[in-house]
């Protein structure tokens, strides 16, 4: 599953190979087809073969004579238990921290940004809530499954 924000603000959830997306959280059909290539930074979209480069946070996908930007948040940051906290999906650099103590956040929302081999990893709130706790600073290398950020749920 791919988590993408469009040039709307919509989020969409799609799976490779699923013939249904997410648009906001609303099942929708999905009309292309997408294939990854055993070549790095290649992919098929109905048939037809894409080329895609980062750059910053965004992924440039040239495609039949254009360039489609798309932006991707990423999934792995999960719950630690049933504190509310958030966790490293792998051991990492904290590049960024993008809240504070008592910032109200949502859903999807990006708080932290990660460097793990040699990528950068943008690690989204996986619940609405406050932010009660930060347990790491920008510099310091985590564990995978450190806890990085406790959210206090929004009722």
């Amino acid at each position: 599953m791919v988590d993408l924000r469009d040039n709307q603000g919509r989020r969409w959830q799609i799976a490779i190979g699923s013939s249904e997306a997410n648009c906001d959280d609303e099942v929708v059909q999905n009309e292309h087809t997408f294939e990854i290539d055993a070549r790095p930074n290649r992919m098929w979209v109905d048939g037809q073969l894409a080329h895609a480069t980062k750059v910053g946070d965004d992924w440039w996908i040239h495609m039949d004579g254009r360039i489609h930007i798309v932006s991707i948040d990423e999934q792995g940051a999960g719950g630690s238990g049933d504190d509310g906290g958030m966790t490293a999906p792998m051991p990492g650099k904290v590049l960024e921290i993008l809240c504070k103590v008592g910032d109200q956040v949502e859903v999807g929302q990006t708080l932290i940004v990660m460097e793990a081999m040699k990528m950068e990893h943008r690690i989204a709130a996986n619940e609405s809530g406050v932010i009660v706790s930060i347990h790491h600073e920008v510099g310091e290398q985590v564990d995978a499954g450190a806890t990085l950020i406790d959210i206090d749920e929004s009722e």
